[in-house]
């Protein structure tokens, strides 16, 4: 009898458990996908497109889906940055819940873009 008293808070402790891998699986993802996305701004800037895919090769199905994530290029403080949010998932993969965590990588320009949102041109010392 006892037993069964405890059942649903051991079934309760493994729900908040399974919810917490969730988050962290997540956040693994946007991690990687920010860290593929600006690898590949770095080499195409100006493909948006490429860069998506690039992301979305580094994260499983279903976090990779176009309703669960999302890819960006942000510029802030003189640099510019990849930024992939991905919808949490509550309780199952796949389903969308109320929380999205973001994975930001810098992008080490290797090209210019062509639109002019770059770095500004260093001066050298001779």
């Amino acid at each position: 009898m006892e037993f069964a008293a405890v059942v649903p808070f051991l079934l309760m402790a493994l729900a908040l458990i399974w919810q917490v891998l969730l988050i962290g699986l997540t956040s693994m993802y946007a991690s990687h996908g920010a860290s593929e996305a600006a690898r590949q701004a770095a080499v195409t800037p100006d493909d948006m497109e490429r860069i998506d895919e690039e992301a979305r090769k580094r994260v499983l199905s279903p976090w990779d889906s176009p309703e669960v994530l999302t890819t960006e290029i942000v510029e802030r403080d003189g640099g510019r940055y990849a930024r992939v949010t991905v919808a949490v998932p509550v309780f199952l993969p796949g389903t969308e819940g109320p929380w999205n965590i973001s994975g930001e990588a810098k992008v080490v320009t290797e090209v210019a873009p062509r639109g002019g949102h770059g770095l500004p041109d260093e001066e050298v010392d001779p």
